[in-house]
Formats: structure tokens, sequence, C-alpha cells
């Protein structure tokens, strides 16, 4: 749950104390000391950057001043307002980037991973999928991305097309397409593309993403991928 607050924009300590009051309805700072790992010299800062960001309110009792939290409601729905507000100026940021034919990004980590698959995801579009993807099945948070991914492909009734090395566990979804390959032609760095953009990942520590726009590359890996899915066997 700490996790979820942090990715929509509380920090550790706001996180924490948001809990707290949501569980008690409403505290004093006394008692949120008590139930929470704040200590005492920072907890005034951050109750009043909560006051300030609209996650709190505070009402005086007694000489006592009593924090409560805001409706987690009302929160998602600022998230919705804002995202409804960001939406809006897509096309006018978009108009405002440079006209180039290949543009190449670099992503990390967990947070790169569900940037990419909520591009797909957005996108609509198949996407295809070939290389050593055993690392990101069993890297515990790096699979719960997957199968949150693969999840949401299935609730989308999205399509995808996999080739995957012989004898590698692999979740599938009912409008996908399988096949494998003898583990030795499969490349070490996993490569998905969707419309004109190609991916691929490298294991390092946290993982790098490569992700290159442009239609001649995709199409050219695209040409690779449909060339290897010939050979492959159907699962």
């Amino acid at each position: 749950m700490k996790e979820q607050l942090e990715a929509i924009g509380f920090d550790s300590k706001e996180a924490q104390i948001y809990v707290a009051l949501t569980k008690l309805g409403k505290a004093s700072v006394t008692e949120l000391l008590k139930n929470t790992q704040i200590e005492r010299r920072s907890i005034y800062d951050v109750l009043e950057r909560l006051v300030q960001k609209g996650k709190a309110s505070y009402s005086e009792e007694n000489g006592t001043r009593i924090f409560a939290p805001i409706a987690p409601k009302i929160l998602l729905e600022e998230l919705k307002q804002k995202q409804e507000s960001f939406a809006n100026i897509i096309p006018r940021l978009e108009s405002l980037e440079p006209n180039k034919e290949t543009k190449v990004e670099i992503l990390k980590g967990k947070k790169g991973l569900i940037a990419i698959f909520n591009e797909v995801i957005e996108s609509g579009l198949i996407h295809y999928s070939w290389g050593d993807i055993s690392p990101l099945i069993y890297q515990e948070d790096y699979a719960r991305i997957v199968k949150n991914f693969l999840k949401e492909l299935e609730r989308k009734g999205m399509v995808e097309k996999i080739i995957y090395a012989k004898g590698d566990p692999i979740s599938k979804i009912k409008k996908g397409e399988y096949r494998f390959l003898d583990k030795k032609l499969i490349p070490p760095a996993p490569t998905l593309i969707f419309g004109n953009v190609t991916t691929q990942y490298i294991y390092t520590e946290p993982l790098t993403i490569i992700k290159t726009t442009s239609k001649e590359i995709a199409q050219t890996n695209l040409e690779y991928f449909k060339h290897f899915w010939k050979l492959a066997k159907k699962d």
C-alpha cells in the first residue's frame, strides 16, 4: 500500500502518516508518533506538507491540533482530473517535440518496465517478442510486473506473438500465439516490438531498457522476428 501511495506523489513519511490517519480516522501528533516510525523532529514538517498538498486537514480540539486524512475517493477524483487535464495538452506537447526519424531512449528498472508495458497497453497494438525472458520470470519484482501486464492484456483482449526458449516456463493469454526454439537460438537480450517502437532489455542491475522509435528499425526487427517465427515450433 505504501508503494502505491508513493507512486501517486506521497513520499515515504507522508505515506506512513496518511495510512495511520486513515486507520485512526483522526489523530493528534502524539497519537501519530505512537502509530508511525516518524521521529518527532520531522513529523510536524511532514504533516504541514500533507495539509499543503490537500491530502490531510486539521482542526483544534481543546487546544490540541487534530489531523484527519482527505478521503481516498477524493484523492482518486483529483488524480483523474489531473490525468484529464494532462491528456488535453498532450497534442500540444507532442507538437513541440523535434521531428526526428529515429528516437532512442534509455529506461531503467521496474519503473521503466512498467512504463513500456503501459505504452503497449495504451497503444492497443499487437506486440511481438522473443529472447531470454527467464530473469524477468524468476526475479520476484519483475515477475509481478509481467503478471499484471498479462492480466491487463487479457482483460483488454489484446494479441501477442511470443518466441521463447524450449523448456522455459511461460504464461499465456487467450489471444496469444506462442512458439519455441532451442535455447541456443534465443538471443540473451529480449526484444519487444509494437507499432514503430522496438525495445531491448539488458539484464543489468537495475534492468536497462533501450527504446527505439523508428518505423524502419521496427520493420527490420519485425522481419527478423518473422524469419524465426517460421523456424519455431508451435506449442
